[in-house]
Protein backbone atom coordinates (compact mmCIF):
# COMPACT_ATOMS: atom_id res chain seq x y z
CA UNK A 1 0.00 0.00 0.00
CA UNK A 2 1.24 3.71 -1.08
CA UNK A 3 0.08 6.62 0.59
CA UNK A 4 -2.39 9.33 -1.25
CA UNK A 5 0.58 11.88 -1.56
CA UNK A 6 2.58 9.07 -3.40
CA UNK A 7 -0.38 8.14 -5.71
CA UNK A 8 -0.76 12.11 -6.27
CA UNK A 9 3.33 12.55 -7.04
CA UNK A 10 3.00 8.96 -9.62
CA UNK A 11 -0.46 11.15 -11.13
CA UNK A 12 1.36 14.59 -11.53
CA UNK A 13 4.67 12.73 -12.94
CA UNK A 14 3.05 11.13 -15.90
CA UNK A 15 0.91 14.00 -16.55
CA UNK A 16 4.15 16.26 -16.29
CA UNK A 17 5.98 13.72 -19.17
CA UNK A 18 5.71 16.41 -21.88
CA UNK A 19 8.39 17.80 -19.94
CA UNK A 20 10.81 15.29 -20.79
CA UNK A 21 9.63 14.67 -24.30
CA UNK A 22 10.63 18.27 -24.63
CA UNK A 23 13.73 18.39 -22.87
CA UNK A 24 14.66 15.09 -25.00
CA UNK A 25 13.91 17.12 -27.94
CA UNK A 26 16.53 19.70 -27.03
CA UNK A 27 19.72 17.87 -26.15
CA UNK A 28 19.41 16.06 -29.45
CA UNK A 29 21.44 12.75 -30.18
CA UNK A 30 24.19 13.85 -28.11
CA UNK A 31 25.43 11.32 -25.61
CA UNK A 32 27.39 12.20 -23.00
CA UNK A 33 30.50 9.50 -23.05
CA UNK A 34 31.86 8.61 -19.29
CA UNK A 35 33.87 5.08 -18.26
CA UNK A 36 32.25 5.95 -14.80
CA UNK A 37 31.49 2.55 -13.07
CA UNK A 38 28.25 2.20 -11.62
CA UNK A 39 27.22 2.24 -7.46
CA UNK A 40 27.38 -1.35 -6.51
CA UNK A 41 30.95 -1.68 -7.64
CA UNK A 42 32.20 1.73 -6.40
CA UNK A 43 30.67 0.57 -2.80
CA UNK A 44 32.02 -3.23 -2.95
CA UNK A 45 35.65 -1.60 -3.43
CA UNK A 46 35.22 1.14 -0.97
CA UNK A 47 36.80 0.61 2.73
CA UNK A 48 35.60 3.79 4.43
CA UNK A 49 31.49 4.77 4.95
CA UNK A 50 29.79 5.00 1.66
CA UNK A 51 27.35 8.02 1.33
CA UNK A 52 25.85 8.62 -1.85
CA UNK A 53 25.05 12.17 -1.34
CA UNK A 54 21.55 13.75 -2.33
CA UNK A 55 21.10 17.18 -4.80
CA UNK A 56 17.37 17.42 -3.41
CA UNK A 57 16.22 21.06 -3.42
CA UNK A 58 13.01 20.51 -1.84
CA UNK A 59 10.60 17.52 -0.79
CA UNK A 60 6.48 16.93 -0.20
CA UNK A 61 7.16 16.67 3.22
CA UNK A 62 9.94 19.38 4.00
CA UNK A 63 8.66 22.16 1.03
CA UNK A 64 11.55 24.09 -0.08
CA UNK A 65 15.45 22.78 1.41
CA UNK A 66 17.36 25.11 -0.38
CA UNK A 67 16.42 27.80 -2.91
CA UNK A 68 18.36 28.93 -6.36
CA UNK A 69 20.84 26.05 -5.89
CA UNK A 70 24.38 25.75 -7.72
CA UNK A 71 24.35 22.15 -9.13
CA UNK A 72 27.89 22.85 -10.07
CA UNK A 73 29.61 23.50 -7.11
CA UNK A 74 27.38 21.86 -4.77
CA UNK A 75 28.05 18.63 -6.74
CA UNK A 76 31.71 19.54 -6.58
CA UNK A 77 31.56 20.13 -2.39
CA UNK A 78 30.13 17.03 -2.15
CA UNK A 79 32.82 15.01 -4.37
CA UNK A 80 35.29 16.69 -2.28
CA UNK A 81 34.02 16.12 0.69
CA UNK A 82 34.54 11.65 -0.05
CA UNK A 83 30.66 10.87 -1.13
CA UNK A 84 31.16 7.73 -3.47
CA UNK A 85 28.30 9.05 -5.28
CA UNK A 86 25.37 11.21 -6.33
CA UNK A 87 22.23 11.17 -6.12
CA UNK A 88 19.85 13.74 -8.29
CA UNK A 89 16.37 14.43 -7.84
CA UNK A 90 14.84 14.92 -11.31
CA UNK A 91 11.19 14.72 -10.35
CA UNK A 92 10.14 18.40 -10.91
CA UNK A 93 6.26 18.56 -9.30
CA UNK A 94 7.11 18.22 -5.84
CA UNK A 95 11.00 17.91 -5.50
CA UNK A 96 12.27 20.78 -7.56
CA UNK A 97 14.48 18.42 -9.84
CA UNK A 98 15.32 18.62 -12.94
CA UNK A 99 17.50 16.84 -15.72
CA UNK A 100 19.68 19.58 -16.23
CA UNK A 101 20.26 19.55 -12.41
CA UNK A 102 21.27 15.86 -13.47
CA UNK A 103 23.59 16.89 -16.31
CA UNK A 104 25.34 19.53 -14.48
CA UNK A 105 25.98 17.33 -11.59
CA UNK A 106 27.28 14.75 -13.79
CA UNK A 107 29.57 16.98 -16.34
CA UNK A 108 30.84 18.63 -12.54
CA UNK A 109 32.20 15.30 -11.27
CA UNK A 110 34.11 11.88 -12.20
CA UNK A 111 31.33 10.40 -9.56
CA UNK A 112 28.67 7.68 -10.36
CA UNK A 113 25.26 9.30 -10.69
CA UNK A 114 21.64 8.17 -10.10
CA UNK A 115 19.03 9.48 -11.47
CA UNK A 116 16.09 9.94 -8.59
CA UNK A 117 12.76 9.43 -9.87
CA UNK A 118 9.29 8.44 -10.24
CA UNK A 119 9.63 6.15 -13.48
CA UNK A 120 6.26 5.90 -15.91
CA UNK A 121 7.92 6.63 -19.10
CA UNK A 122 10.72 5.24 -21.73
CA UNK A 123 11.44 8.33 -21.96
CA UNK A 124 13.41 8.57 -18.62
CA UNK A 125 15.50 5.47 -18.99
CA UNK A 126 16.41 7.34 -22.58
CA UNK A 127 17.38 10.87 -21.23
CA UNK A 128 19.01 8.97 -18.31
CA UNK A 129 21.11 6.99 -20.45
CA UNK A 130 22.30 9.84 -22.83
CA UNK A 131 23.02 12.61 -20.29
CA UNK A 132 25.64 10.42 -18.98
CA UNK A 133 24.22 8.42 -15.06
CA UNK A 134 25.34 5.19 -14.32
CA UNK A 135 22.03 4.18 -12.06
CA UNK A 136 18.55 4.67 -12.30
CA UNK A 137 16.20 4.65 -9.16
CA UNK A 138 13.33 2.00 -9.74
CA UNK A 139 10.80 2.38 -6.80
CA UNK A 140 8.95 -1.23 -6.67
CA UNK A 141 6.09 -0.64 -5.37
CA UNK A 142 5.02 1.98 -8.22
CA UNK A 143 6.01 -0.31 -10.98
CA UNK A 144 5.93 -3.96 -12.67
CA UNK A 145 9.82 -4.69 -11.14
CA UNK A 146 10.45 -6.81 -14.00
CA UNK A 147 9.89 -4.64 -16.99
CA UNK A 148 11.58 -2.06 -15.08
CA UNK A 149 14.26 -3.59 -14.23
CA UNK A 150 14.38 -5.53 -18.36
CA UNK A 151 14.44 -1.73 -19.35
CA UNK A 152 16.88 0.07 -17.44
CA UNK A 153 19.62 -2.81 -18.61
CA UNK A 154 18.54 -2.50 -22.08
CA UNK A 155 19.57 1.42 -21.51
CA UNK A 156 22.92 0.34 -19.89
CA UNK A 157 21.77 1.80 -16.64
CA UNK A 158 22.00 0.08 -12.85
CA UNK A 159 18.87 0.13 -11.18
CA UNK A 160 18.63 0.59 -7.74
CA UNK A 161 15.59 -1.51 -6.65
CA UNK A 162 13.82 0.16 -3.97
CA UNK A 163 11.73 -1.97 -1.55
CA UNK A 164 10.17 -0.34 1.73
CA UNK A 165 8.97 -3.94 3.49
CA UNK A 166 9.40 -7.59 4.02
CA UNK A 167 6.97 -8.52 1.47
CA UNK A 168 8.78 -7.02 -1.25
CA UNK A 169 11.21 -9.54 -1.36
CA UNK A 170 9.33 -11.51 -3.14
CA UNK A 171 9.93 -9.46 -6.38
CA UNK A 172 13.61 -9.67 -5.67
CA UNK A 173 13.06 -13.45 -5.93
CA UNK A 174 10.85 -13.42 -8.84
CA UNK A 175 14.01 -11.86 -10.70
CA UNK A 176 16.32 -14.29 -9.79
CA UNK A 177 14.08 -16.92 -10.59
CA UNK A 178 13.84 -15.66 -14.35
CA UNK A 179 17.67 -15.20 -14.57
CA UNK A 180 18.38 -11.79 -13.29
CA UNK A 181 21.11 -11.23 -10.81
CA UNK A 182 20.64 -7.92 -8.72
CA UNK A 183 23.48 -5.90 -7.93
CA UNK A 184 21.54 -2.64 -5.68
CA UNK A 185 19.34 -2.82 -2.94
CA UNK A 186 17.53 0.25 -1.61
CA UNK A 187 16.08 -0.23 1.90
CA UNK A 188 13.66 3.01 2.37
CA UNK A 189 13.18 3.57 6.13
CA UNK A 190 10.05 5.72 5.00
CA UNK A 191 6.93 4.24 5.32
CA UNK A 192 5.18 4.91 2.08
CA UNK A 193 1.70 4.42 3.83
CA UNK A 194 2.21 6.49 6.51
CA UNK A 195 5.39 8.21 5.21
CA UNK A 196 6.77 8.23 8.89
CA UNK A 197 10.65 7.18 9.07
CA UNK A 198 11.78 4.13 11.08
CA UNK A 199 15.66 3.01 10.66
CA UNK A 200 14.74 -0.33 12.32
CA UNK A 201 13.19 -1.17 8.77
CA UNK A 202 17.01 -1.67 7.70
CA UNK A 203 17.51 -3.21 10.50
CA UNK A 204 14.58 -5.45 10.11
CA UNK A 205 15.22 -6.26 6.46
CA UNK A 206 18.72 -5.72 5.19
CA UNK A 207 20.11 -8.97 7.34
CA UNK A 208 17.35 -11.26 5.72
CA UNK A 209 18.81 -9.58 2.30
CA UNK A 210 22.25 -10.95 2.68
CA UNK A 211 21.28 -14.11 4.37
CA UNK A 212 18.82 -14.90 1.38
CA UNK A 213 20.86 -13.36 -1.46
CA UNK A 214 24.35 -13.29 -0.10
CA UNK A 215 26.76 -10.67 0.32
CA UNK A 216 27.45 -9.61 -3.40
CA UNK A 217 24.42 -7.90 -3.16
CA UNK A 218 24.59 -4.48 -2.22
CA UNK A 219 22.47 -2.77 0.11
CA UNK A 220 21.95 0.98 0.64
CA UNK A 221 20.05 2.22 3.85
CA UNK A 222 17.77 5.15 2.66
CA UNK A 223 16.02 7.84 4.35
CA UNK A 224 16.39 8.89 8.41
CA UNK A 225 20.14 9.23 8.13
CA UNK A 226 21.02 12.56 9.64
CA UNK A 227 24.13 12.22 12.01
CA UNK A 228 27.37 9.29 12.32
CA UNK A 229 25.59 7.33 14.81
CA UNK A 230 22.27 6.45 12.83
CA UNK A 231 25.41 5.03 10.45
CA UNK A 232 27.42 3.29 13.10
CA UNK A 233 23.62 1.56 14.32
CA UNK A 234 22.70 0.62 10.53
CA UNK A 235 26.28 -0.82 10.03
CA UNK A 236 25.45 -3.47 12.92
CA UNK A 237 22.83 -4.80 10.27
CA UNK A 238 25.15 -4.87 7.22
CA UNK A 239 23.70 -1.86 5.46
CA UNK A 240 26.57 -1.36 2.86
CA UNK A 241 25.89 2.44 1.97
CA UNK A 242 23.63 5.43 3.02
CA UNK A 243 21.86 7.66 0.45
CA UNK A 244 21.47 11.09 2.76
CA UNK A 245 19.47 13.87 1.27
CA UNK A 246 17.80 16.08 3.32
CA UNK A 247 20.52 16.32 6.48
CA UNK A 248 23.27 17.31 3.99
CA UNK A 249 21.37 19.71 1.90
CA UNK A 250 20.01 21.23 5.05
CA UNK A 251 23.36 22.04 6.06
CA UNK A 252 24.80 25.36 6.02
CA UNK A 253 28.18 23.73 5.76
CA UNK A 254 27.72 21.15 3.35
CA UNK A 255 31.33 19.32 2.99
CA UNK A 256 31.78 19.93 7.11
CA UNK A 257 28.10 17.86 7.51
CA UNK A 258 29.61 14.96 4.81
CA UNK A 259 32.31 14.43 6.90
CA UNK A 260 31.04 14.19 9.83
CA UNK A 261 29.05 11.62 8.55
CA UNK A 262 31.97 10.33 7.05
CA UNK A 263 33.53 10.04 10.81
CA UNK A 264 36.40 12.34 9.52
CA UNK A 265 37.43 15.47 11.65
Amino acid sequence: MISNKIKEIVEQRKKSIQRDIDFMRDIGSEIFKNNRRPLSEIIKNNQGISIISEIKPASPTLGNIKKNINVKEIATEMESAGVIGLSVLTEPNYFNGSYENLKLAIQSTKLPCLMKDFVVDEIQYKIAAQIGATNILIINSICNLEDSYRKALEYSLEPLIEIHNIEELNDIRHLYDIGFKPTLIGVNNRNLKTLEIDLNTSKEIIPKIKREFGDDIIVVSESGVNIIENINFLLQYQADAFLIGSSIMKSNNIKEKILSLRGVN
